[in-house]
């Protein structure tokens, strides 16, 4: 579980760039489009840290997402970040249950230090 991240972002370049930060820190990265792929890995393997776009594209959006790993017994413990441009993020990220947010676009040094104080060891 030492420092794995999920990334959770529709936005490809988005998710990538993420990965590429993550990963040149050190982290393992596993990068998902969508929640249905994300609620499988997270049964399957262990994370550190999610990192939740709130605007996703499909069935459902980023603080219902949230919502259901705060919701989970196995789940509920993972530190969950909430990442978006939605000028609410603030309210919805306490509404969902969120360990914390960034607002999009965001300063890479303010990115990776809200990961380090976040991601499990």
């Amino acid at each position: 579980m030492k420092r794995r991240v999920l990334v959770i972002e529709d936005e490809p370049v988005i998710a990538e760039m993420m990965s590429i930060l993550l990963e040149i820190d050190g982290y393992t990265v596993s990068s998902l489009a969508d929640t249905t792929s994300a609620k499988r890995r997270l049964h399957e393997q262990e994370v550190g840290l999610i990192l939740l776009d709130l605007s996703l594209s499909g069935d459902e959006k980023g603080d219902a997402m949230c919502a259901y790993i705060k919701a989970d017994e196995k789940l509920k413990h993972l530190p969950v970040i909430l990442v978006s441009a939605n000028s609410d993020l603030e309210q919805i990220s306490k509404d969902c249950g969120a360990d914390g947010h960034i607002a999009k676009p965001f300063d890479l040094n303010y990115f990776m230090n809200k990961v380090k104080a976040h991601c499990l060891e």
